[in-house]
């Protein structure tokens, strides 16, 4: 009797330190889940933060070079728009087969440079944000001055020196020949511009004339001109 309940009482010492041993893994398992819930809470937590704060950056990063982007677009629109006036004028005054001289006044800030080619008219300014650089090219083929001329005086004379002092005006008529020499100095005058183009004065007047010669041929005399732009 008294060794069944020695036993008895063993047994249940047994069980309570088992027990207690397992409340205790169980306590441990449970604390260990929680701090690996916090840790990815923490995570999450820093990524978001993380994230907002590249957005931000992005976003005022954009924000500064925005404005730069809207100043070129403004000065290269202001450009095209001088330039298609410009263009438009001087192939107006092309199409013309009557003489004369037409002044062409520039509608463009200051700061702007204009270059003219024998083909071609182009615009660059220097902004805050770099240059900004527009060309277009013309339907005809005009002159600006060069180092052969810088006026119709000029360009008659030229034409004389070339030509046994016949310069096309009225009665002193070009031969058919002359015409050859004529184109050759053109050539020489647009190659030139091409390589140094003619840069005006946008704060005053352009001129932009029409020269009409008279020229013989086999058919009779012709009359043909040459467009040139001068100040």
């Amino acid at each position: 009797m008294a060794s069944r309940l020695k036993n008895e009482i063993l047994k249940n010492e047994i069980l309570k330190s088992e027990g207690f041993k397992g409340g205790r893994v169980k306590d441990e398992r449970l604390k260990n889940e929680g701090l690996k819930e916090d840790e990815r809470a923490w995570a999450d937590f820093l990524i978001t933060r993380v994230g907002l704060l590249l957005f931000c950056t992005i976003l005022f990063i954009s924000a500064f070079n925005i404005h730069p982007l809207f100043i070129q677009q403004d000065a290269a629109g202001m450009m095209d728009a001088s330039l298609s006036s410009l263009a438009s004028y001087i192939e107006d005054v092309d199409s013309t087969s009557i003489q004369g001289a037409h002044y062409y006044t520039f509608d463009i800030d200051p700061d702007v440079t204009i270059d003219i080619s024998s083909k071609y008219v182009s615009a660059y300014s220097d902004t805050k944000t770099g240059r900004v650089t527009r060309a277009r090219a013309l339907m005809t083929t005009f002159y600006p001055q060069n180092s052969l001329w810088n006026s119709r005086p000029g360009l008659l004379e030229a034409i004389a020196g070339r030509c046994g002092g016949r310069t096309g005006l009225g009665e002193d008529v070009l031969e058919e020949g002359d015409w050859l020499s004529i184109n050759e100095m053109l050539d020489q005058a647009g190659t030139e511009l091409a390589q140094e183009p003619f840069v005006p004065d946008t704060m005053q007047p352009l001129l932009v004339e029409k020269v009409m010669l008279n020229i013989r041929t086999a058919e009779g005399v012709e009359r043909r001109g040459v467009t040139i732009v001068y100040q």
